[in-house]
C-alpha cells in the first residue's frame, strides 16, 4: 500500500514539474493550450462565435439556462474544458469530428476567458 501511495505522489510531482517546465502551457490530450493562445482576442472571438452558433443551443445564450447543465467555468481548468469539448461527456456529443483543433481550442479559450459569463 505504501508503494502505491508513493508511486501516486511521485506521479503528481512529475506532472507539476512538467507544467512548470512547459512555461505554463497546459497539455490536453497532446494539445498545448498556451497562455498566448488562451489570451489571444482573435481566438476568444472565434470561440464566442462558435459558442453562440452551437453550444448556446443546449447551454443557453449566456451558458444558462439551457437544457444542458450550467457551466461552472471558474472551477474548470482549460484541459478539462478542451477534453469535454473534444470527447463529449454523458449527453454532450464529442465535437472532434465537427470542429478542428483550433476551433476546439478557441472554444476553450472563450469559456475560460473573462468575456464568458454565466
Amino acid at each position: 500500500m505504501l508503494r502505491f501511495v508513493m508511486a501516486w505522489a511521485l506521479a503528481f510531482m512529475l506532472a507539476g514539474t512538467a507544467f512548470v517546465l512547459s512555461g505554463g502551457a497546459v497539455a490536453a490530450a497532446g494539445v498545448e493550450l498556451t497562455d498566448a493562445f488562451m489570451n489571444d482576442p482573435d481566438n476568444i472571438a472565434l470561440g464566442k462565435k462558435l459558442f453562440a452558433k452551437q453550444c448556446a443551443r443546449c447551454h443557453g445564450r449566456k451558458a444558462y439556462p439551457g437544457k444542458a447543465p450550467k457551466l461552472k467555468e471558474k472551477t474548470y481548468k482549460p484541459e478539462f474544458v478542451y477534453k469535454r469539448i473534444t470527447k463529449g461527456f454523458r449527453g454532450m456529443p464529442a465535437w472532434k469530428s465537427r470542429y478542428n483543433e483550433k476551433q476546439r481550442k478557441s472554444l476553450t479559450a472563450y469559456i475560460m476567458s473573462k468575456d464568458f459569463t454565466n
